[in-house]
């Protein structure tokens, strides 16, 4: 199979992001086979054989910062004839445009529901939002998209139902993750030495939550379900957020601040999934996060909201591990199924089942597949 030359359109490459991640393993499976590959970013992080093409209009205001990012991008992809071109920014001038994000309308639609009147009412007047939501509609209508890839069937439902736009073109391609790092012996041996290492007993059951943003990953809720667990169970909270004290000042209001550990952001989160019995991702909007699918690799029960793309396979855990992102009595009660879910070995088997549908390699073929299909606008 001979490839197309392809350009990867990205604002910004950051090594813990989940998306970057899939995009590095797509680039290196195309590289392999000879494909011409160019990047369109900020910033990205080198990779051999592949031509890095710098794009940073100014960042600020930032209202309007992914409108010039869009303008500038599409003005080097003209320069471009004859690349099949796969966004994961919204353009009008993409063949393909990878979802990952999901879909904005639809965020600010579950961000709503978890906000009060006074935010609701600025979030409506929000120019950033405005120019979101105008760039997300431009693309959905573009004629030269040719194909859109979700890896959520949650987030080509939002799609259709947004924008009309036709599900024939919309190919899910569900995220992978190299499944060789789960090996039960390493799980074993990291969850002794990181529950050593935090001063964690190993009878304690811990909870695990990961990623940046709290809001928009559920952290408040988390925080206020474990007070109400009544479990005395820990949680682990990893990533970043520049305003953690209002977290940790919830912790102290709430009588659990010694439950709660604030790691930060980690760039191997490997070592804290081994050592906890759940996840918890109560999230506002999450399309299909990667840490959902490595807890479940890890033999992890997985607690998550309605708005999650994974909110199908944790159900198939147990379906009381899924509930509303603001329904904090039933998060508090699924930290109580998901903790004695976790004394069950079928438990761990029934994760790892999950998991095993999600390899990298075949998440990258169903890739190629879809690039051969879609061809290149010409020169």
């Amino acid at each position: 199979m001979r490839f197309p030359k392809i350009a990867f359109v990205r604002q910004k490459f950051s090594r813990f992001g989940g998306g970057e991640l899939i995009l590095n393993r797509t680039i290196d499976a195309l590289a392999k086979r000879g494909a011409e590959i160019a990047i369109i970013a900020r910033k990205w992080e080198p990779h051999e054989g592949v031509t890095f093409l710098r794009c940073d209009p100014a960042r600020a205001p930032r209202k309007t910062r992914d409108s010039r990012f869009a303008k500038a991008a599409c003005e080097i992809i003209g320069t471009l004839p004859g690349m099949l071109v796969q966004s994961h920014e919204r353009l009008s001038c993409c063949d393909i445009y990878r979802a990952g994000d999901g879909v904005h309308a639809a965020y600010l639609e579950h961000r709503a529901r978890s906000i009060g009147p006074v935010r609701r009412f600025f979030q409506n007047l929000s120019g950033y939002h405005r120019d979101v939501l105008r760039l997300e509609r431009e693309m959905f209508t573009s004629p030269r998209l040719k194909a859109v890839i979700v890896n959520a069937q949650m987030v080509a439902d939002e799609i259709v139902a947004h924008f009309s736009y036709p599900r024939e073109k919309i190919h899910l391609i569900p995220n992978g993750i190299d499944l060789a790092r789960f090996e039960e012996t390493t799980l074993a041996r990291l969850r002794a030495e990181t529950r050593s290492r935090l001063g964690l007993a190993d009878g304690r059951k811990i909870l695990v939550i990961v990623g940046s943003g709290y809001e928009r990953k559920g952290v408040a809720q988390a925080i206020e379900a474990l007070a109400r667990s009544k479990t005395g169970a820990a949680l682990l909270v990893i990533g970043h957020e520049k305003r953690v004290s209002r977290y940790r000042a919830a912790t102290k209001r709430l009588g659990i601040a010694s439950d709660v550990r604030f790691l930060g952001r980690q760039e191997n989160v490997l070592p804290y999934l081994a050592a906890a019995d759940a996840m918890i991702l109560p999230s506002i909007y999450d399309p299909f996060p990667s840490a959902a699918l490595e807890s479940f690799a890890a033999g992890l029960p997985v607690i998550t909201s309605e708005a999650c793309g994974a909110r199908d396979n944790a159900r198939e855990i147990h379906p009381g591990l899924v509930r509303d992102a603001n329904d904090i009595a039933g998060l508090g009660g699924a930290i109580g199924i998901a903790l004695a879910l976790s004394e069950k070995p079928e438990t761990k088997q029934r994760a790892r089942d999950i998991a095993a549908r999600f390899d990298m390699d075949r998440m990258v073929e169903r890739m190629l597949a879809l690039y051969e299909t879609v061809s290149a606008p010409k020169p």
